[in-house]
């Protein structure tokens, strides 16, 4: 099956900008509809991605130190979004991260951002602005090696 014309057009911006495609972006969200909406959209535009049910499920992965970037469920069962986030600050893994929410919150924004969240984005999240904080995530995870 081919690209899609939109997929290659984002590939060939992505290695102009200097952004890594083989990066590897893990998505962590209890839906499964979202969770494999969004991978598939980060595959198609030429991303390695990783999905889990659940922050814990993630946590138990062999491959968090691999992550570049976190797409996560603000609100989940047992560990929320902005836990996951805090846990690994705290365990010295700052995995710049997008949490996406179907229930936006100012406040919960707000803190989330202070902490250090790179975006704070509403289901369901536009393709563009999640491709930008995706950018972002990975400018901010080694910003050596991706700016120009």
């Amino acid at each position: 099956m081919a690209p899609r014309p939109c997929a290659v057009l984002l590939l060939k911006e992505m290695q102009e900008a200097e952004l890594p495609t083989e990066t590897l972006i893990s998505i962590i969200d209890d839906d499964e509809d979202v969770r494999e909406a969004i991978a598939g959209l980060m595959k198609s535009r030429g991303f390695t991605v990783e999905a889990f049910p659940s922050a814990l499920a993630f946590l138990a992965c062999p491959n968090v130190r691999d992550t570049s970037c976190l797409i996560v469920d603000v609100h989940m069962p047992r560990m929320t979004g902005i836990e996951l986030h805090r846990r690994l600050v705290e365990s010295g893994y700052a995995i710049p991260t997008i949490l996406i929410t179907a229930y936006p919150d100012d406040s919960v924004r707000a803190r989330a951002l202070a902490d250090g969240i790179i975006c704070y984005l509403t289901k369901p999240c536009d393709e563009d602005a999640l491709f930008g904080c995706v950018s972002s995530a990975l400018v901010r995870a080694k910003p050596d090696e991706y700016r120009s």
